[in-house]
């Protein structure tokens, strides 16, 4: 990145090395000017220093592109998440006490894929609940299709949309389902099957089952 220099005014300058400014007629030598030269830009670095000079708004400007660019490179940072991503489909789950998924929802999870004719090859599962990661993060690693939240609301994604159950919501590039979360799912009992049949009827859709 191209370096600014804080320029002084004249006024200054001469105040604070009028010594240095003036050589004897008789004793002009250009390699001792470039000396003094060399030694007045490193004055004038220590006094910015010392005495808190602002930047001018050049600088200003180019020390916030910097930080903007820092966001990118964190917004880049790979994240953790099984399956390899062939269909282009991301399955975000909250799950603090596991690495990716517990066992009974996988289970469920991989029948559910299955039911679907996908595998865990064909998603990508990624658990927010150890890695704080936004919808826009995690669509910048993993570009996709459709995305597949189970108990994961908007605030939790960082977004600005409504948290609708079980409707598809199209973003940008990819499509965004909401979904009760799978420990939901799980039994025999009709609160369970309820949630499961909501949760077909649109992924039959999706995948025109």
């Amino acid at each position: 990145m191209k370096e600014n220099k804080t320029i002084l005014p004249a006024s200054v300058l001469v105040s604070l090395f009028k010594d240095s400014l003036v050589l004897p007629e008789n004793k002009i030598n250009p390699a001792i000017i470039e000396e003094q030269i060399a030694s007045l830009a490193a004055d004038q670095e220590a006094f910015v220093k010392k005495n808190k000079v602002n930047l001018p708004a050049q600088e200003q400007s180019n020390t916030t592109e910097v930080t903007i660019a820092e966001e990118e490179v964190k917004l880049t940072i790979p994240l953790k998440h099984l399956g390899d991503h062939s269909k282009k489909i991301v399955v975000i789950v909250d799950d603090p006490a596991s690495v990716y998924l517990n066992e009974p929802d996988f289970i469920l999870l991989t029948s559910i894929l299955n039911a679907c004719r996908l595998t865990i090859a064909d998603i990508a599962l990624v658990n927010i609940g150890n890695q704080k990661a936004s919808l826009h993060q995690i669509l910048n690693n993993l570009p996709s299709k459709l995305v597949i939240a189970f108990e994961v609301d908007s605030k939790a994604l960082k977004i600005k949309l409504p948290t609708n159950l079980y409707k598809l919501t199209p973003l940008g590039d990819s499509n965004l389902l909401f979904s009760k979360s799978l420990s939901n799912m799980q039994g025999l009992d009709s609160a369970a099957k309820q949630e499961k049949a909501k949760l077909w009827a649109v992924l039959k859709q999706i995948f025109q089952l």
